[in-house]
């Protein structure tokens, strides 16, 4: 699965999972759509009395990726005390998906920049999958949207880069941390997920993929091909998209209804959200977990290159109390730090280290004992970073939705 300046191209940076509310539709296609989906509900017994029911329409895409289509007869609203109540209204859909899954299967590459497309590409699918016609989803309303960024690395930087974050710290946030593989910062307004693709690639779509792909092939191989053609062909076009995966560390944004209605100033249609915005939410939200990523300024972390760093921009004396602090927020982390110093002096400090270039995460004091470290000292996973992934990756045939779709998703 080579990289490629190709015609017929994929991006591996851009949009992952939507999730966004149509408008009030016809009742007749919502019960289309709710006919062929699973109803699960409470009823009390004494009274035969529905106290509640929910119906969700899981469909398979192109490579058995699930399409969560909800059907709704209810809409919340705020009540004067300012807390959601449901009632009675027109129909509509809920769809939630990963576009790239959707469309390829895997969301290692393949995904889409601009929101409407993506969208228009979504309802596609869906109309073919569900033979109902939608309406065009410019004037959807956006719940979620997940913005991901790839960076390109050796195996053993990204295992090493997740060794030397334990310190990292979110303000008011819990950071939940998985071995040297990922990071998850949940929010209300955003999450945070910074993870190694190769291991979660493995664990979540390779099995199935390779499933998929086996059928495929068996049904489009060659007269005279070999009994196992099939499955060499599927396992070597997985194999590809591991090894694409191993050397990827993964950064998400996932941007929640409360923010996106906070910063438009009313629940944003698909139309509105751009590629601009949802960029410039991702870099201030890595930008506030790493202190990392001013554009123009080159990252430093080594004890040496942070002393010269220091010794450049402030007196000897300065740079040698923020040295001192450097060491600290190294070996020891931010909340200990934070315990030792008072409130102005750990922020201002923290500051002067920032603007500099100054990087507590992943430094030669947190991977002394590893030999021949493989993490590159200027690596963040910022957009500013120069192994970003941004190059094109070769496009398929057998990977495009289009093709097979309805044999795929029956």
């Amino acid at each position: 699965m080579s990289e490629t300046a190709a015609s017929e191209a994929q991006q591996l940076m851009g949009l992952d999972t939507v999730r966004i509310k149509s408008p009030y539709m016809a009742r007749n296609i919502v019960d289309k759509v709710k006919a062929q989906g699973q109803s699960y509900c409470q009823v009390l017994n004494e009274t035969g009395e529905l106290l509640w029911e929910v119906t969700r329409t899981n469909l398979k895409g192109s490579y058995d990726s699930r399409i969560m289509v909800k059907p709704m007869y209810e809409d919340c609203q705020k009540s004067k005390s300012g807390k959601p109540e449901w009632h009675a209204s027109p129909p509509y859909l809920i769809v939630e998906c990963s576009v790239p899954k959707a469309m390829h299967g895997q969301n290692v590459y393949g995904v889409i920049e601009d929101m409407q497309t993506a969208c228009e590409n979504v309802r596609t699918l869906l109309q073919q999958l569900m033979g109902i016609e939608l309406p065009h989803t410019a004037n959807w309303t956006v719940q979620r949207v997940d913005w991901a960024e790839s960076f390109r690395l050796p195996y053993q930087a990204v295992q090493e880069f997740f060794e030397g974050i334990y310190h990292v710290a979110f303000p008011r946030r819990k950071m939940q941390k998985y071995g040297n593989e990922s990071i998850f910062v949940p929010g209300t307004t955003t999450t945070i997920k910074l993870y190694h693709k190769g291991p979660e690639f493995q664990k979540n779509d390779r099995k199935r993929l390779a499933w998929v792909l086996r059928n495929f092939f068996h049904e489009n191989k060659p007269h005279d091909a070999a009994p196992d053609w099939a499955q060499r062909q599927a396992y070597r076009k997985v194999a590809a998209f591991q090894r694409l995966a191993n050397n990827r560390l993964r950064a998400e944004v996932e941007v929640h209804a409360e923010k996106l209605d906070y910063d438009f100033g009313h629940k944003p249609k698909v139309r509105e959200v751009t590629t601009e915005y949802l960029q410039a939410v991702f870099d201030k939200e890595i930008g506030r977990l790493l202190r990392e990523g001013q554009d123009g300024v080159q990252i430093v972390r080594t004890s040496l290159a942070v002393r010269d760093r220091l010794e450049a921009h402030y007196s000897l004396a300065l740079a040698g109390n923020l040295h001192g602090f450097w060491l600290g927020l190294a070996t020891h982390g931010e909340e200990d730090m934070k315990a030792r110093s008072t409130r102005p002096t750990f922020y201002r400090r923290r500051k002067q280290l920032e603007e500099v270039g100054v990087s507590w995460l992943a430094t030669d004091t947190q991977l002394i004992e590893r030999q021949g470290q493989m993490l590159p000292a200027d690596f963040s996973p910022v957009r500013a970073n120069a192994r970003r992934c941004t190059s094109l990756v070769r496009e398929r045939p057998a990977f495009d939705y289009r093709s097979g779709l309805l044999k795929l998703a029956a």
